[in-house]
Order: structure tokens, then C-alpha cells, then sequence
């Protein structure tokens, strides 16, 4: 078996201190003399360094800090009581110690780490066992909702202000039920009735295979809903009544109205009424419900807390109720983006209010196709019939042999239409006034 290399030299070193000749050595270790006497000269010196005495104490001195530089540190403590360890080397700069000798330091002088947070000067609040139980009672009713809901619904409806926190400790102690919290970063208008959302809620199919739906117009300020209304039926007729009812209610004409781009929020009649009121009228992106994902989360909390708290989905209980969930959602329950208060404080905000002569005449304008653009009549036309003249002055409408208005470039406009200049056409026609009747030659009845 062969030896290591530092045995053999071991062994080869043991043997030259012993008296054996150095030629005998070389022969027997294979190794030369040169390296024979180098590994000898290595043997006695470290023989020689183990044999001296160590001095007694630590090897490494102790990091001792100068009178100087530990009254300054002292001094930048009793300025900065409040601070830690770390936060006093950070004030010290790049040559300060470690944040451990800080720690001694402050120990050994007897320097106070005070806290920021002032001792209280009374006493935490202390409930009464008719306000706990009221609001033990609440919270198993209300048992779907999130801690900070429990809490605002409690201040709000019941006139008890309590915390998130108490509401999250008495939950657990009930049933150990921990609620986590996402903080959402919202944008919004600054003014109520700047913008109404407005979606359809489709909810389920009756046995007469129409579908229940929840036509809703939100308020994107005040999160309120300004109209909220359940039918079988959602055309743009019905969108354009509640549109109205909802003005009439609230006082006021909404500055722009989002919408999706469903069949009850299209059309000319729909966008036509917009146009005559001043509403900019703004549709979704298709396939995109993010642009009106207030109202699509709103609709998550109308499943929830009105339609999930039901068995049996019938139109008339339904239609009964709505009312009073509608009062509850705007005058008592807190809103996350409000900090927990209801949307009618938003609401009372408003320091105008539309003129009763325009809310009184929004159902007076309607209009009848010319050349595939809309020409306003007044509502007392309405459902009743008239004729249409083609003249040599133009086109003339006719009721009861009286002419009630006419186009007079009605030629010019026709020649255009179908042809490749017909974006030269106005959106709308505007009909003159005649101001008595004429007779003209009738070349054509439409």
C-alpha cells in the first residue's frame, strides 16, 4: 500500500533526526536532497513556535469606542428618543457603529427607547350588553357580508358606531370566521351626476319564457342607484320612461351616460333623446365590461343581498320589495369608496338643479325617417297620421290639409343620398315653420 506524500515526508524528516545518513534517506523516500533538508528547516521551526508561550487574554481586541465619538452618540439619543437602533446609525452616517452597540450603549447610560403613539387619556369604549346583543342579532342576519359592511350597516342602521377591528374580533369569537380585505383603487367623477352607469341585470326565465330583468342607472360619484326598476320587457321605450322618471325624481339632466351595447341602449330614438337634452351618450367597448365595471359589481351585491336572500324568485314580491332595498343601498349601507359612508351623503352635494320648463318637456320632441335621418316633430303629432308631399319647393308634411313644416332642399338632399357624397348630409333635418298654408303644385305622395 502506498503512502501518502506528507507520511513519506513525515517519515523521511523522523529518520534524518534520528542519525540515519542522508544518502540512505534518499534512497529509501525517493526524495532529493534539497527538499529533505527544506522539509527538516520546516519541522524545527514549527517545533520551535509550539513550544513558546501564548499570551493569556482574547486574540482579537475588544472594539472599543473613544470617549468622543460615545458622547455624541449619546447626545443624538436624548435628541431622538423615538428612534430605534437602526434609524440612529442610519443619523450617524457611514461610521457609526453596528445598531447591537448601540443597544449597549443605550443600556449601559441608562437611555429611554420612548414610543411615538402618546399613552391614551381614556378609556377604551366599553358596550352595553343591549348594544352588543343588538348588534350580535345584526350580524347573524347580515352573516354574508364582509367585516367593514357589518360595520358601516351597524353605525348607519342601528346608530351604534363601531370599528372593522371589534367587528373582525367578535366574528371570530362567534364563529372563528376571518374576512380578507382587498384594497381596490377606483376612478371617479368629482360632482354628483356627472355620469350614469347604466346595464341590464338579466336574472332569470319565467315560465312564460320572458326574461326578468333589472334595468339600473348608477350614479358614478355617489354610487347611488338614481334608477332601479325590474320588467319583462327592456326596450329602448321603457329605458328612455325610467331615463325620464329618474331626471323628474333627482331634479337634474346627468352630463354623460355610459352604457353597454345591448339593443335597449341602441338606436336612433335613444340616441336622439340624448342628443336633444345634451347628454354625451358613451358605449363600452365590445366584449369589454371593464369600462362599466362599477354597475357589473354593483349587480354582484344586488345577487347577494337581495336576490340570494330568497327562495322563490316571483315578479310581484320581487317588485314590491325593490323599493326598500333601493333606500337601503342609497340611505344606509357604507361604501368602500365613500370610507364607509352612504351614498346619499354624495347626493346632497348637489347645489343645482334643472329647470322645471325642461323637465316638464321631455317627452315633447319626436321624430319621423327623412332620406334615413331623423326630422323632430312635436309630440302633439304623435300617433296620429300625416302625409308627405314632394313639391317643387320641396317636401312638405301635412296634417289635416294644414302644413305643420317643410324641407326645402329636400331635392338637393335626395340627388346626394345613395351616392358617394352622402356623409355630406346633416345627421338630423331641421323642418321650417310655414307660416301660413300654401298651395303648391303635388307631384308625388309619400
Amino acid at each position: 500500500m502506498k503512502l501518502y506524500k506528507e507520511e513519506l515526508r513525515f517519515k523521511a524528516v523522523l529518520a534524518l533526526l534520528k542519525g540515519e545518513p542522508v544518502s540512505q534517506v534518499i534512497i529509501q523516500f525517493s526524495i532529493c536532497r534539497s527538499d529533505l533538508y527544506k522539509f527538516r528547516r520546516r519541522a524545527l521551526t514549527a517545533i520551535w513556535q509550539s513550544l513558546h508561550d501564548s499570551p493569556r487574554g482574547p486574540k482579537i481586541p475588544h472594539n472599543r469606542i473613544c470617549n468622543e465619538k460615545e458622547d455624541y452618540i449619546k447626545s443624538v439619543c436624548e435628541r431622538y428618543p423615538t428612534l430605534s437602533s437602526y434609524q440612529i446609525c442610519d443619523k450617524l452616517g457611514v461610521n457609526s457603529p453596528s445598531p447591537r452597540t448601540i443597544q449597549r450603549i443605550r443600556k449601559r447610560l441608562g437611555l429611554p427607547r420612548l414610543t411615538k403613539r402618546a399613552p391614551p387619556q381614556t378609556t377604551a369604549k366599553q358596550f352595553s350588553p343591549e348594544e352588543k346583543q343588538r348588534v350580535r342579532q345584526f350580524m347573524q342576519t347580515q352573516a354574508h357580508l364582509g367585516t367593514l359592511r357589518l360595520s358601516w350597516d351597524v353605525t348607519n342602521i342601528l346608530k351604534i358606531p363601531i370599528s372593522s377591528s371589534t367587528m373582525l374580533r367578535w366574528r371570530r369569537e362567534i364563529n372563528g370566521m376571518v374576512v380578507v380585505h382587498v384594497n381596490w383603487q377606483f376612478y371617479e367623477r368629482k360632482h354628483p351626476h356627472s355620469l350614469w352607469h347604466g346595464d341590464i341585470l338579466k336574472l332569470c326565465y319565467l315560465p312564460s319564457r320572458e326574461c326578468l330583468c333589472q334595468l339600473t342607472f348608477m350614479d358614478d360619484y355617489s354610487r347611488a342607484y338614481v334608477v332601479c326598476e325590474l320588467t319583462t320587457s327592456p326596450t329602448t321605450h321603457f329605458t328612455i320612461q325610467c331615463l325620464i322618471q329618474a331626471m323628474r325624481q333627482w331634479r337634474v339632466l346627468p352630463k354623460a351616460i355610459l352604457v353597454d351595447n345591448g339593443s335597449e341602449f341602441k338606436g336612433l330614438l335613444f340616441k336622439a333623446f340624448c342628443e336633444n337634452l345634451g347628454i354625451r351618450l358613451i358605449h363600452s367597448r365590445v366584449g369589454h365590461p371593464q369600462t362599466n365595471g362599477k354597475i357589473e359589481r354593483a349587480f354582484r351585491d344586488d345577487r347577494r343581498d337581495f336576490y340570494g336572500q330568497r327562495k322563490v324568485w316571483l315578479t310581484e314580491p320581487l317588485k314590491r320589495d325593490l323599493p326598500a332595498y333601493v333606500y337601503y343601498r342609497n340611505y344606509q349601507r357604507g361604501h368602500w369608496a365613500l370610507k364607509g359612508k352612504p351614498a346619499i351623503s354624495r347626493l346632497r352635494e348637489q347645489n343645482w338643479v334643472a329647470l322645471p320648463s325642461v323637465l316638464n318637456k321631455l317627452e315633447d320632441k319626436g321624430y319621423i325617417r327623412i332620406l334615413s335621418r331623423p326630422a323632430y316633430l312635436s309630440k302633439r303629432f304623435s300617433r296620429k297620421t300625416i302625409k308627405v308631399y314632394e313639391t317643387f319647393v320641396g317636401l312638405e308634411i301635412y296634417k289635416d290639409e294644414f302644413e305643420i313644416g317643410a324641407l326645402p332642399n329636400y331635392h338637393e338632399y335626395r340627388r346626394l343620398y345613395g351616392g358617394y357624397n352622402s356623409e355630406v348630409l346633416p345627421k338630423k333635418f331641421t323642418l321650417q315653420q310655414p307660416n301660413q298654408l300654401r298651395q303648391s303644385p303635388r307631384i308625388a305622395v309619400a
